[in-house]
């Protein structure tokens, strides 16, 4: 009687919490959504040439860098991130590093050698009362690079050595990155200003930007508002061709009818997801949402040569999203995330292309996940109540 009375408290508390942080969520949301503006770009699907342009263009800052990861790992590879970073500092330059409270803590075990090197430092959102277990389950999910104001870099790449493909567990890591420059950086770089002022509440000084560009880009900075509707927007209108990529797969029950409905008006469905995993239940999460596109004529693809990273919607052939988003109902309720929207058609055909070449490495959802075994139908019914936070 006694642990069910304890139990009877925690969920009344749980319920109570969730309650009064979405209420404060919706309140308090600090989307940002910037008017389409022209850059220019270098893409980038394998972890090893990012970072090494990311690397070779730090090293040549002049002035300033701002950097946000959502995950900056304890291992060789990020130390060598951080030190470049502490040179940095060393030699006069203002670095400004912002990584995620949770997912980055054992940044905290640089701390002191970061700081004493003159690098500011600031950890992004720190869970709260009176919605503790609300806030913990929010994430800044962000990965953004500005160097002079000048070079920018976002996309889906973290800092460890399973990015570079160093990982004996997930061997090569897919994933899309951009390296922008022209109009586009000066907004990517006042995200993470306001980033750096709403968690630390200091200011990043000013930079000057260069203007102009070849192609036309917008971005949007998502504070777990506004990523569905935008996703619902491109799936309904979509005429000819629907392409998902994602490392997780659980739509809202919106853009699932949505999807269906695509499929009735004769729209082809593409999803690629990875085979492997990197969170337990993600797979069971999704299976009853694949399953029943599959029967409805939608193609599902396991990537097999890896592990899948990126995050893709594209419609029509004619214009793509890509960024930090997921197609899960974490990105479109709870994380922070950027996007960018790209309307390039050469651009976006290569994209296409590159998609494809993924595929070329995958299974069909019919190959692997054809017979489900006991324990893993057992799974998916563990997982429903968990959707909302995988």
């Amino acid at each position: 009687m006694k642990a069910l009375k304890i139990f009877l408290s925690l969920l009344t508390w749980v319920v109570l919490d969730v309650f009064i942080g979405k209420q404060q969520h919706k309140k308090h949301h600090r989307t940002l959504v910037f008017d389409e503006t022209k850059g220019d770009y270098r893409f980038y699907k394998n972890g090893s040439p990012l970072f090494e342009d990311m690397f070779e263009e730090i090293t040549q800052a002049q002035y300033q860098i701002d950097v946000y990861f959502y995950q900056v790992r304890r291992d060789k590879f990020s130390r060598k991130f951080l030190d470049l970073l502490k040179m940095k500092a060393e030699e006069g330059i203002q670095v400004h590093l912002l990584v995620d409270q949770m997912v980055s803590a054992p940044v905290r075990f640089e701390m002191d050698a970061l700081e004493e090197a003159g690098v500011h430092i600031g950890f992004a959102e720190t869970p709260s009362f009176p919605s503790f277990f609300y806030t913990l389950n929010r994430r800044n999910h962000r990965k953004m690079v500005v160097i002079d104001g000048v070079i920018g870099y976002v996309g889906g790449f973290n800092v460890g050595r399973e990015y570079i493909g160093n990982s004996s567990e997930f061997m090569d890591w897919r994933d899309y990155h951009l390296r922008l420059t022209g109009s586009i950086v000066r907004d990517l770089h006042r995200i993470i200003v306001d980033d750096w002022s709403y968690n630390t509440g200091d200011v990043i000084p000013s930079v000057s930007y260069r203007e102009g560009g070849s192609y036309p880009f917008q971005i949007v900075a998502f504070d777990g508002i506004g990523v569905e509707n935008t996703f619902l927007t491109m799936i309904r209108k979509a005429k000819q061709e629907i392409l998902i990529g994602s490392p997780y797969f659980i739509p809202t029950r919106k853009i699932h009818r949505a999807l269906l409905d695509a499929l009735d008006r004769g729209v082809a469905v593409h999803v690629l997801v990875p085979r492997k995993r990197d969170h337990a239940l993600v797979k069971e999460a999704g299976f009853p949402f694949k399953k029943e596109l599959v029967d409805n004529g939608a193609y599902i693809h396991y990537y097999n040569a890896g592990f899948y990273h990126a995050k893709l919607v594209m419609v029509d052939k004619e214009a793509t999203d890509i960024g930090t988003a997921n197609f899960d109902r974490r990105s479109m309720f709870l994380n922070k995330e950027v996007t960018i929207s790209i309307f390039d058609p050469a651009f976006v055909q290569h994209l296409r292309e590159e998609y494809f070449k993924d595929i070329e490495n995958s299974l069909p959802f019919e190959e692997v996940d054809a017979h489900l075994t006991f324990g893993e139908k057992l799974r998916i019914q563990i997982s429903k109540p968990f959707r909302g936070i995988l």
